[in-house]
């Protein structure tokens, strides 16, 4: 298994730099090929008018811009990398971006702003990639990330298909780390299922890739599921999570489940989901 080619979103946002780098960093740790995407019609942040196509051509403008110098700066670093502009409105947009993910191994994309006009319409677009592209997704905080490169990995693991299919697309990013955590939250309703999660041969099997990795189990207590994995994301110094999408195509607007809607709102590291 292996990554050989990224997708990576581009906008004018303050973390994108640091997106950017982050994906010169796997593209060089994996040598992959990389390909950066802008949106034609993304609003730029600066953009004061209230003219339409005033609007629209400065969108245009900026988008070629950002995928001009995202070209510019991976042929300084030696990366093998090429960019797009991706026309069309906010649905059109979001599936021509899914279409081209089909031929990535993994696509990177912001996580929303909600402090920005924008917030809304990256939302609707990051549910429209993971829901149509079929790939690994992994999501940069807004805020921008503390280091480039991945050491400490959490599994949030609850032996669903989807948790499955994020550890299993993410086992070429855990192969590079230094550890890895299966954490698992015995939390009221997992106790409720009486289920067996198999986690110890997850590790097994993980071990088979060349990925060690360690159980930790705990208890919630008086906090939710979403807290207690901050707290031990925290705790741990962890610097990725991998943590499983949900939803089906009729019912778009719960694609996250209640706990990984809450982690992508208030994530303080990279966090990998697949559906």
């Amino acid at each position: 298994m292996s990554i050989k080619d990224i997708l990576v979103f581009l906008d004018d946002g303050a973390a994108n730099t640091d997106r950017i780098n982050s994906a010169f960093e796997m593209a060089q740790a994996h040598e992959a090929h990389l390909t950066g995407a802008s949106l034609a019609s993304m609003k730029p942040i600066h953009a004061k008018s209230d003219d339409e196509q005033v609007i629209m051509r400065m969108s245009d403008k900026q988008a070629h811009k950002l995928a001009n110098d995202f070209s510019e700066a991976g042929k300084a670093a030696g990366i093998n990398a090429i960019s797009m502009v991706i026309p069309g409105g906010a649905t059109s947009s979001s599936l021509t971006m899914a279409h081209y993910a089909r031929n990535s191994d993994l696509v990177i994309l912001s996580q929303p702003d909600p402090s920005r006009d924008n917030f809304t319409r990256l939302q609707s677009f990051s549910q429209n990639v993971m829901l149509h592209s079929g790939r690994p997704i992994l999501f940069m905080p807004y805020i921008g990330t503390r280091k480039i490169g991945f050491d400490r990995a959490m599994v949030a693991w609850d032996g669903t298909p989807a948790a499955s299919r994020a550890v299993h697309d993410s086992i070429p990013l855990l192969a590079k780390t230094e550890e890895v955590i299966i954490l698992i939250v015995e939390s009221k309703k997992q106790k409720e299922l009486k289920k067996d999660l198999l986690a110890e041969g997850l590790i097994k099997h993980l071990a088979h890739h060349n990925v060690s990795a360690r159980l930790m189990r705990v208890a919630p207590g008086k906090n939710d599921v979403p807290t207690t994995i901050l707290n031990k994301i925290s705790e741990n110094e962890i610097d990725l999570l991998i943590i499983g999408g949900y939803g089906t195509p009729t019912l778009k607007q719960k694609i996250y489940g209640s706990v990984s809607t809450t982690l992508l709102k208030s994530m303080v590291v990279p966090v990998l989901m697949s559906h």
